[in-house]
């Protein structure tokens, strides 16, 4: 299974490439190229799906699902004409075992194009911070992946991604330790989740510069 979604993965990027080479030929051939300059302000939907999930609690993964969906609202600079970097604040609510965070996330993007519509690669990662102090949903999570923008009019754009995310939780459970490594003075330990998913994202965003 995960050998099929990385050969996915491996489409998609090789899919990306080559609409942008094809896209960056037929904007060569025009005079108004937009450029990559200002500022950028962006929602995005996100949806992921099952990939694996990891923990050091005896519980049996396979009844559990690390699928995940959410909203997030970033702004970026533009750095230079293939380089922006910002930051987000979003919501995500996590699958069996359910679970919510608040993440603030750091991001790059590097785009092969300067013209309006092109493929581009992204990194984030950040903090998930606690919904609320009745769970432990929080902990250090990442993503990175492969995506194509499109200029719908003027300076708005939809931009379209897919990435693999990682989201470790080390304070997930708070139970009983084994048999063997009870005791009176300290019979509790925390146990982890790691949770591995394929993101698809849709996002909307505007451009201060066209």
């Amino acid at each position: 299974m995960k050998e099929k979604r990385t050969k996915y993965l491996l489409l998609f990027a090789l899919l990306f490439t080559f609409i942008g080479l094809l896209s960056e030929s037929v904007q060569a051939k025009r005079a108004h190229l937009v450029r990559n300059q200002g500022v950028f302000y962006s929602i995005e939907g996100i949806y992921g799906t099952n990939y694996t999930l990891t923990t050091n609690y005896l519980i049996d993964t396979d009844a559990y699902s690390p699928s995940s969906f959410g909203l997030k609202s970033t702004v970026n600079w533009f750095i230079n004409y293939h380089l922006s970097a910002g930051a987000g604040l979003g919501v995500l609510q996590y699958q069996g075992p359910r679970m919510y965070t608040l993440p603030i996330l750091v991001n790059t993007q590097a785009y092969l194009s300067k013209g309006s519509n092109t493929p581009f690669a992204y990194l984030e990662g950040g903090y998930g911070f606690r919904f609320n102090d009745d769970t432990q949903d929080k902990g250090f999570l990442y993503e990175y992946g492969l995506g194509f923008r499109y200029r719908i009019k003027w300076n708005s754009f939809l931009a379209f991604k897919v990435g693999y995310h990682n989201y470790k939780n080390n304070e997930w459970q708070w139970q009983w330790k084994p048999l063997q490594e009870r005791t009176a003075e300290d019979p509790y330990q925390w146990y982890n989740l790691r949770r591995q998913t394929i993101t698809f994202t849709l996002a909307l965003y505007f451009s201060t510069r066209y």
